[in-house]
């Protein structure tokens, strides 16, 4: 009985972790890491926090709600490592190829957080488009950097070419992840390829 009383009064006291919200987030991104997005649950969350199993639904309703907040997170921290590249004194091309290292700097560094960002299909979806300080997300990013280099040219071909960008981009940092080109023969380091790739792909721009 007196064990009994000792769990009860301590499931009463006040809960004290810190930064429970980014603990938990910590958490599900390392599980992530490990498992995949579908491979855990807000349980084990708690249990890497920490925590007992009823405190993530201080923070999120479920896991859904867990996720959407990677997500968001993820989403704000990429468009603000895309406007880092933003250079005034670069060519526009040059500013485009760094956008596109930029790119893939970010999801080699988060891929728990990329995994979230474009692998939640029919998942959660982030309310608002997550901006960088200065106000612009990481795709409003790419059509001003692909637009930087012929205002003149048509809004349709514009937009195909950030398309091929993106595609390229997205494309081989994801190849990069899942260790698919290991197999290929690719040369160089994945900076040095991309940066070949975004050249002969702008030649004529």
């Amino acid at each position: 009985m007196a064990s009994k009383s000792i769990r009860e009064s301590k499931e009463k006291q006040p809960y004290h972790h810190g930064d429970l919200r980014a603990a938990l987030i910590a958490a599900a991104l390392k599980l992530i890491d490990q498992h995949g997005v579908k491979g855990f649950t807000l349980k084990d969350a708690a249990r890497i926090a920490g925590v007992s199993i009823a405190a993530p639904y201080r923070h999120f309703a479920d896991k859904e709600a867990l996720l959407l907040a990677i997500q968001q997170e993820g989403f704000a921290a990429f468009a603000a490592a895309l406007a880092a590249s933003r250079d005034p004194a670069a060519t526009p091309k040059d500013q485009l190829i760094e956008l596109g290292v930029d790119y893939l700097h970010f999801a080699l560094s988060y891929p728990a957080h990329i995994q979230v960002m474009f692998g939640m299909v029919g998942g959660p979806k982030p309310q608002q488009p997550q901006q960088a300080p200065a106000g612009m997300t990481g795709y409003e990013l790419l059509v001003e950097a692909v637009t930087a280099l012929d205002p003149q040219v048509p809004e349709d071909l514009q937009h195909d070419l950030v398309l091929a960008c993106w595609s390229i981009v997205h494309g081989f940092a994801m190849l990069q992840l899942d260790g698919a080109l290991e197999a290929t023969g690719s040369t160089g380091d994945p900076e040095s390829q991309l940066r070949r790739m975004l050249a002969r792909l702008l030649a004529n721009n």
